[in-house]
């Protein structure tokens, strides 16, 4: 081991990390990869989409099968999707059932996300880990997520199968991703990058001396020596270089998370806007959403944007009333349900906007002509059925994918699903979780 000069006190090494711009919950999402240079297919960069409790499943799905055009999902909660049509495919017919469906929110969020394997890292997880990134494998933002009943209501669980804690304040994901990597006028010789990546050498470093200064049972020498290999690919990786370009289309949200449900919309863009950053800097390949946690109850989502779609609650006091809560509303299936739907595709095709609006600097093209989006819930319908679940795709995905169509998954499992997407990544798995094939009509 490389028994390092300078010693510090724990919280020294926190303060330190502080400083670095990192927080202890950002710095678990580095996973340090052997497969960090994974073949890759023609799709570049993902994108897990997750929204609670799932969707009056006629009116999501009131669209046909086969090619899409304007009008198609008109009647659809999909409708903001419409300016992305040619790179979308709704997916019908798919099913939960002996792939991690449950008739309860937190026993579903134990399987479905891990392809029916109970506990298993979710599939977002077992995607950053094959694809590796710059700086982290996986970023995880979300939007009211911390508001959840208790972690057994959040769908990502990271590699080693523990439920992840989603940070919603859209300006510290910023502050610790991607502040330093714009110089924002820091005209010093050095460059931000090299300052930030000294300050986060020197925290691990003297962090790991501390850890060596103690007495250590075989087991705990393991876990050392481990440490000690992710230090040294760590310190690998970061003498790779970050490029942003020009650096335009790089800023810092004008909103944290401060509680005020009036501010989630707001919220909820900022983050889509750090992911497509942390794309654009390609700080990393792969990246999580999630808006809330599954059986949410905090929010009331009663926004400007959708009050035209929410009927009777769309206006007066009804505005603020508990049906406008997501769990609340998804058991009556009604407009002001469809209304929420509506509004979590209306921050996807806003991800989608910003996506194709920036140039995928490692890859050519714009990030979204690279990127695979999958957007699902923990449950099919309002009341927990597992059939025929509100789900999509969307993106260009480096043409990997069959785009423009709406395809009948005719009763095959999530599973499936997720395998077909990891090959559209030239992963060359031949199964995942209970899958048991692919989705016929999805692979090119």
């Amino acid at each position: 081991m490389n028994f390092l000069k300078h010693k510090m006190k724990r919280r020294d090494f926190l303060r330190t990390m502080a400083k670095a711009g990192l927080t202890t919950a950002f710095a678990s999402q580095f996973a340090f990869s052997p497969n960090v240079f994974a073949a890759a297919g023609d799709a570049r960069r993902f994108v897990m989409v997750y929204y609670p409790n799932g969707c009056s499943r006629e009116k999501w799905h009131a669209y046909e099968t086969g090619g899409l055009g304007a009008g198609s999902l008109a009647d659809s909660p999909l409708s903001p999707l419409d300016s992305h049509i040619n790179n979308l495919v709704p997916i019908k017919n798919l099913t939960f059932a002996g792939h991690g469906g449950s008739s309860g929110h937190p026993e579903a969020c134990r399987a479905v996300f891990s392809g029916g394997v109970d506990g298993a890292p979710s599939f977002d997880s077992e995607i950053g880990n094959a694809l590796g990134g710059t700086l982290t494998n996986n970023l995880h933002v979300g939007c009211w997520s911390s508001k959840a009943k208790g972690s057994e209501y959040m769908p990502f669980t990271n590699i080693n199968g523990n439920k992840i804690d989603v940070p919603d304040n859209p300006q510290m994901i910023y502050d610790n991703l991607l502040a330093d990597v714009v110089n924002g006028g820091n005209q010093s010789e050095t460059s931000p990058e090299d300052l930030r990546r000294n300050r986060v050498l020197e925290s691990l470093h003297e962090n790991l001396d501390l850890l060596q200064a103690n007495s250590l049972n075989v087991t705990q020498q393991g876990k050392l020596l481990t440490h000690e290999e992710s230090l040294n690919y760590y310190q690998n990786v970061l003498n790779s270089s970050l490029d942003i370009g020009d650096g335009t289309g790089f800023s810092r949200p004008t909103v944290g998370m401060s509680g005020l449900n009036e501010e989630a919309e707001a919220v909820a863009q900022a983050q889509m806007r750090n992911i497509a950053m942390a794309f654009q800097a390609n700080v990393t390949r792969t990246a999580s959403f999630q808006f809330m946690g599954a059986q949410d109850e905090s929010l009331q989502i009663n926004f400007p944007s959708i009050r035209p779609y929410m009927g009777d609650y769309g206006s007066g006091d009804k505005l603020y009333w508990n049906q406008t809560r997501s769990h609340v509303s998804s058991h009556d299936e009604s407009d002001v349900f469809n209304s929420q739907t509506l509004w979590y595709n209306m921050m996807v095709a806003y991800l989608m906007d910003q996506l194709a609006s920036r140039p995928d600097t490692a890859y050519g093209g714009t990030l979204l002509d690279n990127t695979l989006i999958l957007v699902m819930s923990e449950v099919g319908g309002g009341n927990h059925q597992q059939e025929n679940p509100g789900i999509y795709l969307a993106g260009g995905a480096g043409n990997a994918i069959n785009k423009g169509i709406a395809i009948d998954a005719n009763n095959a499992g999530m599973s499936n699903l997720y395998l077909d997407i990891a090959n559209a990544f030239g992963l060359g798995w031949n199964n995942y979780g209970n899958s048991f094939g692919g989705v016929n009509g999805l692979l090119v």
